[in-house]
C-alpha cells in the first residue's frame, strides 16, 4: 500500500504532460507507442509478488517491460494509467506516492555475496529508501539523482550522485570519508541536500564491473544464477515464469536478472528453466553487451528501427566483443558508459 507519506490518492498525481522528460509510476512519458511508466526498485530487487504485478501491470499496457541501465522498469503502451498505478501499489511497487521517481537506488546484483564483499547491503539500501521516503523535502530531488551502494566488489556498474563504498563489515567510504552502517544513510541523504541545495560534487566515473550470465558461486556456498533478456526486454509470461522459480531477483545497470541464494542442486534445472522462458544463460553469447535504444516507431526522435539491426548483429558478435549500442538519434538513451555506439538502420 502506498505509504503515509504519500497523498491519499496516488492517482490524483497522474500527469501525462511530455515536459517531463524522466517519467515514473504516477507521471508518465508520452511515447510513440503510448504513455511509458517507469517503476523505480531500490537495489533491483523484485519478490515473487512484484513480478506477478508488473506482468499484470503489463497486460494493461502493450505487454512490454524493459529492463533500465538504472536497474529499474519501464512499462509500455499503458492504455489505463489510473489501473496500473493502482495493480502496482497494491503489489508494493509504489510505496511512496511523494517519491516516486526519486527512489533510485542501484547496488550489486549479488549484494555481499561476492568473494570480494565487504559487507552486506540489502539492509542498508532498505534503510536508505525508508529515511528517503519519510523525508517530504527530498522529494525535489531530480528524477534523474541516483544513489549507489556498493557492497566493496565494484559491481554497481553505475556512476551515481551520492555513492556508499564498503571498507567493511560496518563501515562505508562516502565523498572521501569514512561513515558507519548506522551514519550510512543519514549522511547519503545529507549529502543529497547538499547537492540538493546547489553545492558541487560531480559523480566521478570509475572502471566497468558488472556480473555477466552463468552461476556465481556465493560466499555461503550457495549459487547466484544471472540471465539476460535480449536487448532488455521482457514479457508478461517470463515475469511469471521467474515468479515461479524464485522469489528474490536482482536486475542490474547491466540489464541483467540475477537469483540469488540458490542451492548448488537446482541450478541446472533452474537454468534450463530460464531459458526455456526465453532468458539468456550463456555467456558466450552474441547478445552479451548488446543494447539498444526503443527505436523508429516507439519514439518519435528515432530515425530507424534499430532493435532488427542490433539482432542483426547479435549473430555475428563473438563472445568478449565489446559492448555495443544501437541508437536511433543523437539523444543515444540507454547507452552504457562503455559502449561503441552504432547508428544505422
Amino acid at each position: 500500500m502506498v505509504s503515509a507519506h504519500a497523498s491519499r490518492d496516488p492517482m490524483a498525481s497522474i500527469d501525462m504532460s511530455v515536459r517531463d522528460h524522466c517519467p515514473g509510476v504516477l507521471r508518465l512519458h508520452a511515447a510513440a507507442d503510448g504513455p511509458l511508466a517507469r517503476v523505480r526498485l531500490p537495489g533491483g530487487r523484485l519478490d515473487a509478488r512484484g513480478l506477478r504485478g508488473l506482468a499484470s501491470a503489463a497486460e494493461l499496457g502493450n505487454g512490454i517491460v524493459e529492463l533500465t541501465s538504472r536497474a529499474g522498469v519501464q512499462l509500455r503502451g499503458i492504455r489505463d494509467p489510473e489501473a496500473c498505478a493502482q495493480m502496482l501499489a497494491s503489489t508494493g511497487l509504489l510505496p511512496s506516492a511523494t517519491h516516486d521517481r526519486v527512489r533510485n537506488i542501484i547496488a550489486s546484483p549479488v549484494a555481499g555475496r561476492h568473494s570480494d564483499s565487504r559487507a552486506e547491503t540489502d539492509t542498508l539500501v532498505a534503510e536508505l529508501d525508508r529515511q528517503l521516503c519519510a523525508d517530504p523535502g527530498l522529494a525535489g530531488l531530480s528524477g534523474r539523482f541516483l544513489f549507489a551502494i556498493d557492497d566493496g566488489a565494484g559491481l554497481v556498474g553505475h556512476v551515481a550522485d551520492v555513492t556508499l563504498v564498503a571498507v567493511g563489515p560496518d563501515r562505508f567510504r562516502l565523498a572521501g570519508r569514512e561513515v558507519t552502517r548506522a551514519d550510512a544513510a543519514p549522511a547519503a541523504l545529507a549529502e543529497a541536500r547538499r547537492l540538493l541545495a546547489g553545492s558541487s560534487g560531480p559523480p566521478a566515473a570509475g572502471a566497468v564491473k558488472r556480473v555477466g550470465p552463468g552461476p556465481l558461486r556465493q560466499t555461503d556456498g550457495r549459487v547466484a544464477l544471472t540471465v539476460m533478456p535480449r536487448l532488455a526486454r521482457l514479457d508478461p509470461h517470463t515475469l511469471r515464469a521467474l515468479a515461479d522459480l524464485a522469489d528474490d531477483v536482482r536486475l542490474s545497470s547491466a540489464r541483467t536478472l540475477t537469483l540469488v541464494d540458490l542451492e548448488p542442486e537446482v541450478v541446472d534445472h533452474t537454468k534450463s528453466a530460464l531459458v526455456a522462458a526465453g532468458l539468456i544463460a550463456d555467456p558466450a553469447s552474441g547478445w552479451v553487451g548488446l543494447t539498444a535504444c526503443a527505436g523508429e516507431g516507439a519514439c518519435p526522435k528515432a530515425r530507424y528501427r534499430v532493435r532488427a539491426a542490433a539482432a542483426r548483429r547479435a549473430a555475428e558478435r563473438g563472445p568478449g566483443a565489446p559492448p555495443e549500442h544501437f541508437a536511433g538519434c543523437d539523444r543515444l538513451c540507454g547507452c552504457p558508459e562503455d559502449a561503441v555506439i552504432v547508428r544505422s538502420g
